[in-house]
């Protein structure tokens, strides 16, 4: 009677490269497959080396062409091999490696799957292959840090966009969509994060960075306790302090200081036009659109402060005005606010300020400082170019 001979994987998130490991050479057994007037014999106990391991294929005769019929999943298992030869001659050797573009996305668990062979023009009997046994296993995510996702610095307020980074926090790179109602998820490549408990919406999830907003749910609090969860695995509690505010403007280089992003007026009244730069500086008088972050809780009128904007929803039109008062100068001097407010078509953590470069400042870079409540985004040394 044929025994099924099994390749036992291991693959460990935690490591940058999958650990693969066979078992003990006295669990590798033979599979003998009746093919035909044909016999094949596929034995596990060959080698294992980073992410493959591979089989040997022997036959009753020398030479003896075979090809690879297909890779069967056992139940609903995906296709996480690549076999290394698609036809042959046996005796030989077969490389199976890992296929790292499923492997990476794959949940915990047990995975099994038949890499069948038969002779040229004969079929193989269905999971009569070689048993190639995947085991996912991964480490807890851990929280390194929670900074704005402007800035890069420690300072977070609700509505927030934000940036966790960490170990093992999901999968590869996965960037969100909004669905048909404008949410954004609270769970992308099987993660997810709370703050004090509520579920935040998610942006982009990586193996070391989250994008996030801070859901408003935490206003009014002094701290925070952040916890991701990957693969039903939670982080230890990563706690830090929230403010009400934390204004910070995005930047062209990512990093947090230097020319903001930020638009000249286009040609429709206030209607955002083409990047702000020392290429495309804009003139004194003019309008300019800046896109921040951190400005706290929206206010439905004046003395009564509510979310009423919900956590992860995109914003189609003008929100209502800050619950804080909001400033904005430029080149030192104070510039005039035509509007400020969750940016359209984003999530309401992403705001904008319109606002009019005053006439009496210099020419090139000038410094940018956005004001809401109490505190400031000063500390960024984010610039503007003025014509």
């Amino acid at each position: 009677m044929p025994m099924v001979s099994h390749v036992r994987l291991v693959y460990l998130l935690a490591s940058v490269a999958a650990l693969l490991s066979l078992p003990d050479r006295s669990l590798a057994q033979f599979l003998d497959i009746n093919v035909g007037p044909y016999q094949f014999s596929v034995s596990a106990d060959s080698f294992a080396v980073a992410n493959t391991v591979g089989i040997y294929i022997g036959a009753s005769t020398n030479q003896l062409a075979f090809r690879l019929v297909g890779v069967q999943s056992y139940a609903g298992a995906p296709n996480f091999v690549i076999v290394g030869a698609a036809s042959g001659t046996a005796p030989t050797n077969i490389a199976i490696g890992l296929n790292p573009n499923v492997v990476a996305y794959m949940a915990p668990g047990t995975y099994q799957v038949a890499v069948n062979f038969a002779p040229p023009g004969q079929s193989a009997p269905p999971y009569a292959g070689p048993v190639v046994e995947l085991f996912v296993m991964p480490p807890p995510p851990a929280v390194t840090s929670v900074v704005s996702g402007a800035s890069l610095q420690p300072a977070i307020s609700p509505g927030e966009v934000v940036s966790i980074f960490g170990a093992n926090l999901g999968t590869p790179p996965v960037t969100a969509q909004y669905d048909d109602t404008g949410r954004y998820p609270s769970a992308l490549g099987n993660t997810s994060v709370t703050f004090n408990g509520t579920s935040a919406s998610l942006l982009y999830v990586s193996t070391v960075q989250i994008n996030a907003v801070v859901p408003f749910e935490v206003a009014g609090q002094k701290n925070v306790d952040i916890v991701v969860t990957h693969d039903s695995q939670a982080s230890p509690t990563f706690s830090m302090a929230i403010a009400d505010t934390s204004p910070a403007i995005f930047t062209d280089t990512q990093n947090g200081k230097g020319q903001g992003a930020i638009l000249n007026a286009g040609p429709g009244a206030l209607s955002p036009g083409a990047p702000n730069g020392p290429e495309n500086p804009a003139p004194k008088g003019s309008a300019v659109s800046i896109f921040a972050t951190g400005g706290g809780l929206f206010t439905v009128q004046v003395g009564v402060s509510s979310p009423i904007v919900q956590d992860g929803f995109i914003s189609l039109t003008a929100s209502a005005p800050f619950a804080a008062p909001v400033s904005l100068a430029i080149g030192g001097q104070s510039a005039h606010v035509l509007y400020a407010g969750a940016a359209p078509y984003a999530v309401p953590g992403m705001i904008q300020v319109n606002a009019v470069v005053p006439n009496g400042i210099g020419s090139g870079p000038q410094p940018v400082v956005l004001t809401i409540g109490n505190n400031n985004n000063a500390s960024q040394q984010v610039t503007v170019a003025v014509k």
